[in-house]
């Protein structure tokens, strides 16, 4: 018994500490996250159809798809990669799964505050940081504790933007 006591008294503070903390914003505002003028709402809207993908983000955009089953559809230009996801909405209607900015050429506005990637995390103004394994940290944004969405600033040791990185969970 004593032992189980010992256990649980080094696990629980660790799992505590392990767990990211988020900047909670309202849903509204999370579905107006964008990228250059393109809504998070309105990119979930185009369900990852290429010609609308293309619309908003310029032609260049290719197709990366390789899933003989069709339950995803994958797209990347120019350090913008973005996914969509026949298991979290249906082969039909597929969801937003993921994305990830790696260059500066893409610009993400959140509650007005414009970012891209190299600049300092203080443009984003004051914010809940977490640590990273490697050294970094991350500013990761929800609508709501535990929320299957998130959208997560990685910065390297002196604060600046490394990829920012979109993430639903299944």
């Amino acid at each position: 018994m004593k032992k189980t006591i010992l256990i649980l008294l080094f696990a629980i503070p660790s799992v505590i500490f392990s767990q990211i903390s988020s900047n909670i914003i309202s849903q509204n505002d999370f579905d107006n996250i964008k990228i250059n003028n393109s809504t998070l709402k309105t990119i979930k809207e185009s369900q990852g159809e290429l010609n609308l993908i293309k619309n908003m983000f310029g032609e260049n955009f290719t197709d990366k798809t390789i899933d003989p089953d069709g339950e995803f559809k994958n797209y990347e230009y120019n350090g913008f990669s973005i996914g969509f996801s026949g298991l979290t909405g249906t082969l039909d209607n597929p969801e937003l799964s993921s994305f990830e900015i790696t260059n500066s050429d893409w610009s993400v506005t959140i509650k007005g505050n414009v970012i891209k990637v190299g600049n300092h995390k203080n443009n984003l103004g004051d914010v809940i940081l977490n640590n990273q394994k490697d050294g970094g940290k991350s500013i990761v944004y929800q609508f709501c504790n535990g929320c299957n969405s998130f959208i997560s600033f990685h910065l390297d040791k002196s604060g600046y933007i490394l990829k920012i990185v979109y993430v639903e969970q299944t």
